[in-house]
């Protein structure tokens, strides 16, 4: 009995229309208008720059005699170990690096911390600062 419905169902689809693929039309790799695929295009990657907060942070390391900062630098795909080469051919210490997520950790003297965010690669560069160990409780 399951059979039947099942079958019925499908031979139904198919006379409908239901499990028809679209004509295909225009030139190869092009689909007709309304059959349900969306094209993703990327999008630019911005220029490369520091947040406010960052910017913010660097300013406080250098009123505050800061010698250098630790700074977690976004990569483009595929150019992290270029980006550390750099980093290091820049006088930074390169921490951690992380190829297949596009991640580099490095420590950087702060008056080289906004050359790291001109390197060819980078997308995004953050300030590391120190979390306050405020006590929890009531």
């Amino acid at each position: 009995m399951r059979k039947l419905v099942v079958t019925t169902a499908l031979a139904g689809l198919v006379l409908a229309g239901c499990a028809q693929r679209p004509a295909e039309t225009g030139s190869p790799g092009t689909r007709p208008p309304g059959s349900g695929s969306v094209g993703v295009t990327s999008s630019p990657v911005p220029p490369a720059r520091l947040s406010p907060q960052g910017e913010d942070a660097l300013e406080r390391a250098r009123r505050d005699g800061t010698r250098s900062v630790g700074l977690t630098v976004s990569t483009e795909p595929g150019r992290a170990d270029e980006v550390a080469g750099a980093v290091d051919r820049l006088g930074g210490t390169v921490e951690a690096t992380d190829a297949t997520i596009g991640y580099v950790r490095v420590t950087v003297p702060v008056e080289l911390a906004e050359q790291v965010v001109s390197v060819d690669g980078v997308s995004r560069v953050d300030v590391d600062e120190p979390l306050s160990n405020g006590d929890p409780t009531p």
